[in-house]
């Protein structure tokens, strides 16, 4: 089972994402965090798998997150989820996978298994 951890500030967001990443039958979502500072904290706390981490929120961008995870968790993979295709290029170069937001829900969940899979950090934008 991949351990999930959903990380975006719009509620509306991060529900759907729980919602999507539990529908699948290799996946679960074991938390959700609305800022930088609780997704650094629940990192801590529960070792997730994947992160799929927004850029832009309260308390600290997903930027700063991913350069934390890397450093103190390198075993947990980040997949970037972001409208801004530049954060994507930042996201490779820190060994993260990057999905853009307006992509379709199986490219997210792609992503998020093949970072489960230990590939290579230098994951595909898609």
């Amino acid at each position: 089972m991949i351990r999930v951890l959903v990380v975006d500030d719009h509620p509306s967001v991060r529900e759907n994402l729980r919602y999507l990443v539990n529908a699948e039958r290799d996946m679960d979502c074991i938390g959700v965090a609305r800022d930088a500072p609780e997704a650094v904290r629940l990192c801590q706390e529960l070792l997730p798998d994947v992160v799929i981490l927004d850029d832009e929120m309260p308390g600290g961008r997903g930027i700063q997150v991913l350069e934390w995870i890397a450093s103190e968790l390198p075993e947990t993979r980040v997949v970037m989820y972001t409208l801004d295709a530049d954060v994507c290029d930042v996201a490779r170069n820190l060994g993260a996978g990057c999905v853009l937001k307006d992509a379709n829900y199986e490219v997210l969940v792609r992503a998020v298994r093949n970072g489960a899979a230990s590939l290579p950090r230098s994951a595909e934008t898609y």
